[in-house]
């Protein structure tokens, strides 16, 4: 049983008829694109998700860009605000491997140390789990993890880990259903609390479990509305999410609509190919299609950036090199991969949403860079940067479900 199949979801997706500025035909919504009627279904699914108190489950995926969580957190309390609130939805645990996260939760462990595989370093030593990472530690040993959720009480946790590992119980104590539901190596265990908690503790369970490989959890407020799970892994492109293992594992969230937010570091070469970028785009897109045949698809296109180079400084075996100018060069790379990303699209019947030009491109983000909403690396951006893209993709999509 998935996730939100134990809720008896039916879930249904976003479509709407959006503008996009790589056509000729006019369309009411911005720099977005949409198959006519797209995004009925989910309309009609979320306009009664408060009264049906079945959550609605949609999900972004992305890089660096997302990881923080500052991009999806406007999609979130937009959709929300709207819809009612179902919860925080997925819990990275980034910060176990040294990573950054969400500032809106926080995890720590006690006891033992953990190893990580993620997306972008993986030797296939854990399964991969659907936050684009998976985390072990020693089979058999104590320790215990602390998560709080402060913004986002709860009263329900989803939790993954793999078959061969323990279930984790909970202080203060819920009631633990083990998973009977199994995509790929993980499987899903539900902790139920007859109140809403905003921070528990989780240990493992005494048993003969031959590992300890968990991959992460879901928060619910137990009401119905909108899940907003955001999934990011710094440094990643459309190539490191074309897997089928780890596409396989979103069936776990359920989404109805998957929002994939990529196209920065595989533009960010001096010799990117736009045959290789078509390719993993194109990958990507059907193992989603095949894996979740009624989930619905919105491309973002990436934010501009430039290529940062260093200049002059000291030099010397001994003397660590001190660069003394910086300059930039637009990264021209992001804009073909916009258009590419709404050219596809449009040929393929999919969302799209073009932040790249909804945000001004090259002569646009300059005003972003005087107003100090992109970081010193003019890839980055600060968190009002990020939050007023996510305020845009927010708005159309808004606009595009007629909320």
């Amino acid at each position: 049983m998935m996730l939100l199949g134990k809720l008896g979801l039916d879930l249904f997706i976003l479509s709407a008829s959006l503008v996009g500025s790589y056509s000729m035909v006019p369309r009411p919504i911005p720099n977005w694109y949409a198959p006519q009627g797209y995004l009925a279904p989910l309309k009609v699914k979320l306009s009664l998700s408060k009264q049906s108190q079945t959550p609605i489950s949609i999900v972004q995926i992305g890089d660096s860009h997302i990881q923080a969580g500052h991009i999806t957190a406007p999609i979130r309390r937009t959709l929300q605000r709207a819809y009612g609130n179902a919860g925080r939805g997925w819990i990275g645990w980034y910060r176990l491997y040294g990573s950054n996260a969400p500032g809106d939760y926080r995890i720590t462990s006690t006891g033992l140390g953990w190893q990580r595989q993620t997306l972008l370093k993986d030797d296939g030593s854990i399964p991969m789990g659907v936050g684009g990472y998976a985390l072990r530690t020693k089979r058999g040993g104590a320790f215990s993890l602390s998560i709080s959720s402060p913004l986002n009480p709860f009263s329900r946790m989803y939790l993954l880990r793999s078959a061969s590992s323990n279930a984790l119980s909970s202080f203060p104590p819920g009631q633990l259903r083990r998973g009977i539901f199994s995509v790929g190596a993980y499987v899903v265990d539900t902790l139920t609390w007859s109140s809403s908690h905003a921070e528990v503790t989780l240990t493992p369970q005494q048993g003969d479990g031959d590992e300890a490989v968990y991959a992460g959890c879901v928060l619910l407020s137990g009401k119905g509305g909108v899940l907003v799970h955001d999934i990011g892994i710094n440094g990643t492109t459309y190539r490191h999410y074309a897997r089928e293992d780890y596409i396989e594992q979103l069936a776990l969230l359920e989404p109805e609509l998957l929002i994939i937010s990529l196209g920065t570091n595989d533009s960010y070469s001096y010799s990117f190919s736009m045959n290789s970028f078509r390719e993993s785009l194109d990958r990507t897109i059907h193992l989603v299609q095949e894996a979740l045949p009624r989930t619905k698809i919105l491309l973002t296109t990436p934010p501009p950036s430039y290529f940062r180079q260093a200049h002059g400084g000291q030099h010397g075996r001994h003397r660590q090199s001190k660069a003394s100018t910086v300059s930039y060069t637009f990264n021209d790379n992001a804009r073909r991969v916009a258009a590419e990303i709404m050219r596809y699209a449009e040929a393929n019947g999919l969302a799209a949403f073009d932040l790249y030009s909804a945000m001004g491109g090259e002569i646009g983000v300059e005003q972003w860079i005087q107003d100090g909403l992109i970081a010193n690396d003019r890839v980055h951006y600060s968190v009002r940067g990020y939050e007023r893209q996510g305020q845009l993709i927010a708005e159309a999509l808004q606009a595009a479900l007629g909320a």
